[in-house]
């Protein structure tokens, strides 16, 4: 999280827009704020977490499709797929194990069925190169 806020605002200072970017970060930081807060109820929480889902199922099966569309994996990074569904279902249990809920538990398990689709593409487009394309003149 912290690296993604970092870049989100160097993004915005390296285009000549440092006000909005510290904004950004202002903004960011009173969300979390509220967000962490005793105040902010359940129900609330609960739902923004289950709204994570649909963002990683999309994400990955959009991939997934170009990945398929193409033929091939591209550059895509052999170390990093595994690593990310070996992490994800390490990630099954540790959540089982020390929060005992349904719904984390159930995010991982759709997050390891997606990136196990990714690491599969990956083993199948194992030998496969992507084609060279022709500069034009």
């Amino acid at each position: 999280m912290l690296q993604t806020v970092t870049i989100c605002f160097l993004v915005l200072h390296y285009r000549g827009q440092t006000v909005k970017g510290v904004a950004f970060l202002v903004c960011y930081a009173l969300v979390l704020l509220m967000l962490l807060s005793p105040l902010m109820p359940l129900a609330v929480i609960t739902i923004l977490q289950a709204s994570n889902m649909p963002s990683v199922v999309v994400g990955k099966l959009l991939q997934a499709a170009t990945n398929y569309r193409n033929g091939h994996t591209g550059q895509l990074s052999a170390i990093t797929v595994l690593l990310l569904f070996g992490g994800s279902l390490a990630r099954i249990f540790t959540s089982i194990q020390e929060t005992g809920d349904p719904l984390m538990a159930g995010t991982f398990v759709v997050s390891s069925l997606c990136n196990g689709l990714i690491a599969a593409q990956l083993l199948f487009y194992w030998n496969v190169k992507a084609p060279h394309k022709k500069k034009k003149e």
